[in-house]
């Protein structure tokens, strides 16, 4: 239970800060935090990473269709997983995926905010939901190649599933 609540808060987390750079940041606006290098912008992504699908007119409903189907099944896993050292990047990539499909869902694009310039190379600007599903993708594949057992209950589930 107490990974669905930070499932819960890691998602409230993200739709606040969302909101505010919704409400703050209109416009062209942008606060410069280092300059050169880090900022805050709003900018809508009706993509996925890099943007991908967002040129298609079925791409965000096709977004919203998988991203709701993963989010179920990582919530699946993460209620049936036993071992211990794969919920926290199930809580992590939970979180991260509802986060963007509720905005997908009420926006039809999702909020992004964070933007990184190396140089002359902008890094594509990204989101707290987004943070939450890169590293828990890691740390579940990290856990995936260096355990010598496979996590169970996801074995379990994902023939249960199909």
């Amino acid at each position: 239970m107490v990974w669905i609540i930070i499932v819960i808060l890691l998602i409230v987390a993200d739709q606040i800060i969302k909101q505010l750079v919704m409400t703050a940041l209109t416009g062209t606006a942008t606060i410069t935090v280092i300059d050169h290098f880090f900022y805050l912008i709003h900018r809508r992504n009706t993509g996925a990473a890099w943007s991908f699908l967002a040129d298609v007119s079925w791409g965000i409903t096709a977004l919203t269709v998988l991203s709701g189907i993963a989010s179920v099944i990582l919530i699946i896993a993460l209620l049936t997983l036993k071992k211990m050292h794969y919920k926290v990047p199930l809580t992590l990539m939970s979180a991260g995926a509802i986060g963007n499909l509720i905005d997908r869902i009420r926006y039809a694009s999702v909020t992004d905010y964070l933007d990184f310039h190396f140089g002359s190379y902008v890094f594509p600007t990204f989101n707290l939901a987004d943070i939450c599903l890169v590293i828990g993708t890691i740390l579940f594949s990290w856990f995936m190649l260096t355990s010598s057992e496979t996590p169970d209950a996801v074995s379990r589930n994902m023939n249960y599933l199909s």
